[in-house]
């Protein structure tokens, strides 16, 4: 006799084709071609609960694919968090906080939950040994970049959004040795962005607690050489994470416009990557004028 839950797996399998040729996740396969951020976040938000029923079957794929968007969509409510704090919001900003933190525990859960199919130590990333995890990790061979990279970028991103909670900043350790472990094992994947981590990891913190512009900069260019310099998001980081570190303003303004001017087809098939990096150039160009000294840009021109 076979076994109820097997049944309802198989027949779950048998019926994923159909479930992902549905309007919603159609879009939802194709959404890094979408130039249009609002049908990007809509169709995130739409189908989140849909790739977590899916993801039930235990497909390592779709389990993956639902960490990647509850951390894409984490992104969107972070960018709503911005707009309010920038507008003395902070009813609204604080409620997009709790709501991006939330989505990024979501994330980190599943992308964990694909890792501990090849080892058990994932079950419990965060109180495992510091020395078992780094064993487990270098276990991981570059199939598993994928889920390694959303669990670390989930995590990574948690902690930003609570700086001021230290059992959270403790796992930032945790954070970056996984992430040295995408770069060991595949450099390249998801546009080189683990580098970008790191442009982060130096770029927003004092020389006195390990912050070193010029590093930020190392990983950024790096990122910049990976995608023949088509994706916009390493320019809004030298922005972000170089230039205003070290209060360059002309080098600030003129990375944030030259995103801003970039066509909107400059790296194909990866638009909403592309409008997303414009959208925060724009946001961020906006407040030049009280990141820097008026000084500097008088004295830059003289």
């Amino acid at each position: 006799m076979i076994h109820k839950y097997f049944r309802t797996q198989t027949l779950l399998l048998l019926l994923l084709p159909i479930f992902l040729s549905g309007c919603g996740l159609a879009k939802l396969s194709r959404i890094q071609k979408e130039s249009n951020l609002v049908v990007v976040e809509t169709t995130l938000a739409k189908n989140l609960g849909t790739l977590e029923g899916l993801a039930k079957t235990g497909n390592t794929g779709l389990i993956v694919k639902t960490a990647r968007a509850h951390s894409s969509y984490s992104g969107f409510l972070e960018d709503k968090m911005e707009d309010a704090e920038i507008a003395g919001d902070s009813e609204t900003a604080d409620e997009m906080r709790s709501q991006a933190i939330g989505h990024y525990v979501r994330a980190e859960e599943y992308a964990f939950k694909a890792l501990a199919k090849s080892d058990k130590t994932f079950e419990q990333p965060r109180t495992v040994d510091l020395n078992a995890f780094e064993k487990a990790l270098q276990k991981l061979k570059k199939k598993q970049v994928e889920p390694l990279f959303w669990a670390a970028y989930a995590m990574g991103r948690g902690i930003s959004l609570q700086k001021d909670d230290p059992m959270q900043v403790i796992d930032l350790a945790r954070v970056e040795l996984m992430m040295g472990r995408v770069l060991e094992l595949d450099e390249t994947f998801y546009f080189g962005s683990a580098h970008l981590f790191y442009a982060v990891y130096y770029g927003d913190r004092s020389p006195a607690i390990g912050g070193d512009p010029e590093k930020a900069k190392e990983h950024i260019d790096i990122v910049d050489k990976l995608n023949d310099g088509k994706f916009l998001m390493s320019k809004f980081y030298l922005a972000r994470y170089y230039a205003y570190p070290k209060q360059d303003v002309k080098l600030y303004k003129q990375a944030l416009q030259e995103v801003i001017d970039a066509p909107q087809d400059i790296y194909p098939g990866e638009e909403a990557a592309t409008s997303l990096a414009k959208s925060r150039a724009k946001r961020w160009l906006a407040q030049a004028d009280i990141l820097f000294d008026p000084e500097l840009e008088e004295g830059d021109s003289e």
